[in-house]
């Protein structure tokens, strides 16, 4: 199975990143997996993890939010289009069946 997060920007063009690892992390930390450099985003804001096939999000900073569908968590099982959030960046999570992957535009 192929996971996905795609960043959609305000200009209507999109970003998507594969996760491919068992872990991901996702902050503004240079040494994140995914680095996002913006200062409300925590250095090690969140990371997402992959058991069985099953991602799960973990927030890692207690004074940082990260929301799923809208609702802030500590953690959560992901499901195909969801959506999480981490300061005012949103990502679309998209899970493909096959391991055709979509890459960048």
């Amino acid at each position: 199975m192929a996971i996905q997060l795609m960043m959609t920007y305000k200009d209507g063009t999109s970003r998507t990143f594969d996760l491919e690892q068992d872990r991901t992390t996702i902050g503004r930390r240079r040494t994140c997996d995914l680095h996002v450099a913006i200062p409300t985003i925590a250095p090690l804001h969140c990371e997402i993890t992959i058991a069985g096939g099953q991602p799960k999000i973990l927030n890692r900073d207690p004074d940082a939010e990260t929301l799923h569908n809208g609702t802030s968590i500590n953690s959560a099982d992901l499901q195909n289009k969801d959506r999480v959030q981490i300061g005012p960046v949103e990502f679309t999570v998209i899970m493909n069946e096959d391991e055709t992957v979509i890459r960048r535009h």
